[in-house]
């Protein structure tokens, strides 16, 4: 019987000590962050925002934790965050459009926990004060990206974003209009394929897709919207082609990128935290931010390594004038929604998602 009890104890520590939740082996976790569709690992959102929480945490001597939801929908970002609240959290970050439900309901239920919201906003009109949400000007990053792939010498290039979002519809808009610009300047016409995939997810009709404008002389697809970039890339890499990332830096995802359109999310997440954790705290809740190039919360990264011809010194020039706003990019508002309302002379757009 003794032998039976002390097994029976060794099981229960051991099963205690299992999950599929990842952070520090301690009780209680002050700052959590709740993943969005994918894994951890993303090379995007949940990836980026959560190496700025561990820096952070271990930097202060801060515990943390995150959890990925049984299911990426409402009722499973609710059940997280709950779960994270009954282990302690402090600070709960959301990266992702999808927690926006969620939050109309959390943001009250919870008056003591800070939320950090990111490319979000609570759904209704109101945001309480204990809650920072971060937008992005996509349309700034997109620019660029534009920009700097016909300046290093391409004519032919595809726009392949996720569902018909804001978010995406900008950074399509900004790729056009920097696409454009450039050839104005080198007096060169550029052609732009444009489609909408309905979804974030990678799948074999995105890359058949991918293949076929690659095949037809596509030379640089920007693939702007979550897991489609797996499908994108794989499509670049079997054409000897090239690519352009989203979100965060993807060079590591795919030797077919060139560089991507990047938002802050890691200095965002990282920044917050020191304004909640301060001996004085200034976080400022009840607020929506749209992070710009002004702030240096949107752009490229500063490898130029994949480039053919467009260097630093290109990047820092035009990044200047977009952060003063001496470019006027258009976003989805004051364009509408329809891509080749964009065209001139300089740059033809193809949207196929019609």
């Amino acid at each position: 019987m003794k032998k039976l009890l002390a097994s029976l104890l060794a099981l229960s520590l051991v099963l205690t000590g299992c999950g599929s939740s990842g952070g520090d082996s301690k009780s209680g976790y002050e700052i959590a962050l709740i993943t969005d569709a994918g894994n951890i690992n993303d090379k995007s959102f949940n990836q980026s925002a959560w190496e700025a929480v561990e820096k952070f945490a271990d930097e202060n001597k801060i515990t943390k934790k995150y959890y990925k939801p049984a299911n990426f929908d409402t009722a499973g970002y609710s059940d997280s965050i709950d779960e994270a609240v009954d282990n302690g959290a402090k600070v709960i970050v959301t990266p992702g459009f999808k927690f926006s439900d969620a939050m109309q309901e959390k943001q009250s239920q919870y008056p003591d926990v800070k939320f950090i919201m990111i490319d979000a906003t609570p759904t209704g009109d109101k945001i309480e004060s204990n809650v920072y949400a971060a937008l992005y000007a996509e349309q700034e990053p997109g620019y660029l990206a534009g920009y700097a792939a016909v300046k290093d010498g391409y004519t032919k290039l595809g726009f392949m974003g996720g569902m018909k979002l804001p978010a995406v519809i900008r950074f399509g808009y900004g790729f056009i209009q920097g696409a454009s610009d450039a050839a104005k300047e080198m007096n060169v016409k550029v052609e732009i394929k444009y489609n909408y995939t309905g979804s974030f997810n990678e799948s074999p009709e995105i890359k058949t897709l991918s293949s076929a404008w690659y095949q037809d002389g596509t030379e640089v697809i920007f693939a702007c919207g979550g897991s489609i970039c797996l499908s994108v890339f794989s499509a670049a890499q079997e054409a000897n082609a090239k690519s352009i990332g989203v979100d965060s830096d993807q060079k590591d995802a795919s030797e077919t990128v060139i560089t991507s359109a990047m938002k802050g999310v890691y200095n965002t997440v990282y920044d917050q935290l020191g304004k909640i954790f301060a001996d004085t705290p200034t976080f400022e809740g009840g607020k929506v931010d749209t992070l710009t190039a002004e702030g240096g919360y949107v752009g490229l990264p500063d490898d130029f390594s994949r480039f053919k011809q467009f260097t630093k010194e290109d990047y820092e020039a035009i990044f200047a004038k977009v952060k003063s706003g001496e470019v006027k990019i258009l976003n989805d508002e004051e364009v509408g929604t329809d891509p080749t309302t964009l065209n001139n002379e300089f740059v033809t757009v193809t949207d196929v998602s019609k």
